[in-house]
């Protein structure tokens, strides 16, 4: 089948912005800027092969020209102040709806069905647990802003509610907070970013690297069944993943500046996660942080243990595991999306770096 050609320029460069009069140009070459976090001051050429850099369609990318601090500007000042009061309104509100909804299902829709077919309060557990899944996932983002410091102006609320609203998740709430902080300083660096960072083509061809694997892989990749298998582990899995594996995050450990990442690598006992101390995603000041972190983990897992001795692991299951794993699921969804773009630029990892959403 023939495929159109596509010659139109990278949407980003295109579009009119109200950041600058200047913010299009029909140029290809970058216009200099005096800010050293100017989105046009980088480079357009691939400085190994020389060649202009291309966007995921093959078409040469144009870096916008305008800087951090004049998006930063363009943000009404209210959009920057926060409120304790009202960020506890939000937790109290998704806290009201996880109770509502236990309270609803468990006393009134459930029993009512006990006359039915038991696949009929299969189907209403199954609405329960995705009902209960958005509901946590609200307040899995609370937490988040927590650990970015927008949910309340004082540090202790933020690291207080933060803490007790990830715990309850099963989320390390400190040592998250560390590595996204490290994320979002070098958000879409190749070798620095803290997640969803992409295999290069060496780093694919080491994995399948000749023998059978290499061919499977060449044949089954794109297949619906290997797709689908993919999909769902990383829907239900994928979070819990990162944390304990480093699942998509960069490789290069072993230039951690205090020698923590010698001999250490991605992967099961790589001793690469969010829960050791002696992780190479942390320095050694962090290691209070971390320790308080499984502190929660550990708190919400023997409630979690209790429940199950009161109640028995089946309903415990119903009851809080599948809302877990949808909260996993729409972390799985939007995280990516948020991380990626289809016209994402190909090649001069090295100066394509910094620019952070």
């Amino acid at each position: 089948m023939a495929t159109r050609s596509r010659t139109r320029k990278s949407s980003i460069s295109r579009a009119s912005t109200p950041l600058s009069a200047n913010s299009t140009s029909s140029s290809k070459a970058p216009s200099t800027s005096s800010s050293s976090t100017s989105l046009s001051s980088m480079a357009l050429v691939n400085e190994k092969s020389g060649k202009p850099l291309l966007d995921t369609y093959g078409n040469e990318f144009e870096l916008p020209d305008f800087t951090i601090k004049q998006i930063r500007d363009a943000i009404p000042a209210h959009c920057y102040k926060s409120s304790t009061l009202r960020s506890l309104s939000y937790v109290a509100r998704d806290l009201a709806l996880v109770s509502s909804n236990f309270y609803a299902f468990k006393f009134h829709i459930i029993p009512a069905l006990a006359e039915y077919h038991p696949a009929a309060r299969f189907a209403a557990w199954g609405v329960y647990s995705f009902l209960q899944g958005l509901f946590c996932t609200g307040l899995w983002v609370l937490a988040h802003e927590c650990g970015h410091g927008a949910f309340s102006p004082s540090k202790t609320v933020n690291d207080l509610v933060g803490w007790v609203l990830h715990s309850s998740l099963l989320v390390p709430f400190w040592s998250w907070k560390i590595s996204h902080g490290k994320h979002h300083k070098a958000t879409g660096h190749l070798e620095r970013d803290m997640v969803f960072v992409p295999k290069s083509r060496e780093e694919y061809s080491r994995r399948y690297a000749g023998g059978i694997g290499h061919d499977i892989a060449e044949l089954t990749e794109e297949t619906p069944i290997a797709t689908l298998v993919h999909l769902i582990g990383q829907q239900l899995l994928g979070w819990p993943l990162y944390l304990i594996n480093n699942v998509t995050g960069h490789p290069y450990h072993e230039r951690q500046s205090e020698g923590r990442g010698i001999g250490k690598r991605n992967g099961w006992f790589g001793g690469v996660n969010h829960f050791d101390p002696r992780s190479p995603l942390y320095e050694n000041r962090d290691a209070k942080w971390i320790l308080l972190s499984d502190v929660g983990i550990a708190v919400a897992m023997y409630f979690l243990y209790q429940a199950v001795q009161i109640w028995g692991l089946a309903n415990v299951a119903i009851w809080y595991f599948c809302p877990y794993l949808w909260v996993n699921h729409w972390l799985g969804k939007f995280l990516p999306l948020h991380h990626q773009i289809y016209s994402s630029v190909s090649g001069g990892y090295d100066r394509l770096t910094d620019v952070s959403h």
